[in-house]
């Protein structure tokens, strides 16, 4: 390795460290200099992100209150899956990973995979449904109103490239809050964002995506470049709190995000009771669908891994509108060739 290639190496290792001292726990720089053990037990829970390793926990807790134990008997699991038929199928379904989790890692045979539980399990979505209680979308004509209500003050300029990059970027809170000055690469059409980590790139490979540069108040790359000229942030969290006279803390936490587009939209007037940050990447997804964008260009924005991802917000949007069937192509034309 020559000098070069050795610098690059270093700055490289540097900027992992750094990263990695971002994170909510341990991070890998002080993971390295602990015993092998300890090392094989940060990694085996790297295996899965932090929230799924908060939520699994919280389900274990659940679990443990209802009066379940590891190891648990598959009749003991369906009595708690019956006991707690009240809760979401997606809930329900997320606890048993909890459960199967739990016993895989203490070597105990998995209950959750037994018949019984199965069957109850099935059961308990044929009677009660599966219907989620999901976001509400926040399409293009709410997103224009809260745009529209906002002030001009130092806060809202930010809360203002907060929606529309999160909006027009279908971003997930967790990349939004993410994202750095160095993520973004100006072009003449408009910024290529970088997202470094996402649900569908745990691994890090890294996401491109082209925020463009559009006419009107609702343009995401006049927004951000707005807040990063008034704000003075050069590098770093791109997003970030501001405390007493506008004096800029650390980078944003994901929480805040939804309770930011709630407050906004309440002041626009718009009902917030089931608005979440989601509410962003799902309303670019109907917004686009609405618009008769094809779903293989709306999935190039937000990256789902199948094109049945999208099936929900295809859903929502609902059927075609009047302008978009009338330019259908003529009947005849959608006919297949005869032989």
């Amino acid at each position: 390795m020559n000098s070069a290639d050795s610098l690059a190496f270093g700055t490289a290792a540097g900027s992992v460290c750094n990263q990695l001292h971002k994170a909510d726990d341990d991070n890998l720089c002080n993971q390295l200099h602990k015993p092998l053990g300890d090392r094989v037990a940060f990694y085996a829970d790297a295996a899965r992100s932090l929230a799924t390793r908060r939520a699994y926990a919280a389900d274990m807790a659940a679990f443990s209150v209802w009066g379940g134990q590891v190891p648990a008997s598959p009749e003991s699991v369906a009595s708690y899956l019956a006991a707690s038929d009240t809760l979401a199928a997606s809930t329900l379904r997320r606890r048993l990973a909890a459960i199967a989790d739990a016993h895989q890692a203490a070597g105990h045979p998995d209950p959750t995979k037994h018949p019984l539980v199965r069957k109850v399990f099935r059961g308990i979505c044929r009677v009660h449904g599966l219907r989620a209680d999901a976001a509400t979308p926040l399409d293009i004509e709410m997103l224009g109103r809260i745009i529209a209500s906002l002030p001009n003050d130092f806060t809202t300029m930010r809360d203002r490239a907060l929606l529309l990059v999160g909006f027009f970027g279908a971003l997930r809170r967790s990349e939004l809050v993410a994202l750095t000055v160095e993520d973004l690469d100006r072009r003449p059409d408009g910024w290529v964002v970088t997202i470094q980590r996402s649900k569908t790139d745990p691994y890090g490979r890294g996401q491109c995506i082209l925020l463009r540069a559009l006419h009107g108040p609702l343009c995401p790359t006049a927004a951000i470049t707005d807040w990063l000229a008034g704000s003075g942030i050069g590098e770093g969290p791109i997003f970030r709190t501001v405390g007493s006279a506008d004096k800029l803390g650390p980078a944003l936490p994901g929480p805040q995000v939804g309770m930011i587009l709630r407050m906004r939209a309440f002041k626009a007037g718009l009902d917030v009771q089931r608005l979440s940050a989601h509410s962003l990447r799902s309303g670019f997804a109907v917004s686009a669908t609405r618009s008769g964008i094809a779903a293989a260009q709306i999935q190039a924005v937000t990256r789902h891994r199948s094109l049945g991802g999208l099936a929900p917000y295809v859903r929502t949007a609902g059927p075609p509108t009047t302008a978009q069937l009338l330019e259908l192509p003529p009947a005849n034309a959608l006919a297949p060739e005869s032989q």
